[in-house]
């Protein structure tokens, strides 16, 4: 069977001539265009946090941005001025006695609902284990 598929692809004379002609003659050469550029870079430098800012930390502040001027003499052996309020003072008096009263009410809450909850599922996690 060999020979019969060897014998059928054998060239003939035409063939030969063929392949002959085609190799003497030169190697073609490739020529490609270089493609075009149709597109453009553009390149931003965006600042972080330059939508947070009202005036982004990079610039310098102008003027008007200045902090206020004191009239304190720096030789003056007080510490504080005549420039407290005594409402901000107050203000912050109250809200730390509100917020300690509140602290207390969620630990006498929390102790409450240990006293009549500590048994349940997930009750350790809020009562913190077994009665002390």
């Amino acid at each position: 069977m060999t020979c019969v598929l060897l014998g059928a692809q054998a060239p003939d004379d035409t063939s030969l001539g063929r392949i002959r002609a085609a190799l003497e003659k030169p190697a073609p050469t490739l020529v490609i265009d270089p493609p075009k550029a149709d597109f453009r870079v553009n390149i931003e430098a965006i600042r972080p946090f330059a939508d947070l800012f009202e005036l982004p930390p990079w610039i310098t502040p102008p003027s008007g941005y200045d902090a206020p001027k004191t009239a304190r003499d720096p030789h003056d052996g007080t510490i504080l001025s005549g420039g407290v309020d005594p409402g901000a003072i107050a203000r912050s008096i109250s809200r730390g006695i509100k917020a300690r009263e509140a602290h207390k009410e969620v630990v006498e809450a929390i102790v409450a609902y240990c006293a009549i909850h500590r048994d349940e599922p997930g009750a350790a996690g809020i009562c913190g284990g077994p009665p002390r």
